[in-house]
């Protein structure tokens, strides 16, 4: 249910190797799974030049990404012999 909200309004469409993990457990119609995209930040140069034209800046300090799953630390096993 990690996009049902979203999903509820229109399509979203999953790109790389990440979505290959959820296709199988995101079933929503407006779920669009596309392989063989693979995004590389060293693409991402059009996009940034666009946000930086209208002045759409990060306050990277405070800046949080989301993550479609928390990450969660932790502890190794005790291996007993």
């Amino acid at each position: 249910t990690s996009f049902a909200a979203q999903l509820d309004k229109g399509k979203i469409y999953f790109i790389g190797n990440g979505s290959d993990k959820c296709i199988d457990t995101i079933t929503h119609p407006n779920a669009v799974f596309i392989r063989g995209i693979h995004p590389l930040a060293s693409k991402m140069d059009r996009l940034a030049f666009h946000a930086f034209q209208r002045e759409r800046f990060e306050d990277v300090a405070y800046f949080e990404p989301y993550y479609l799953k928390d990450f969660v630390v932790t502890q190794p096993r005790n291996k007993v012999l």
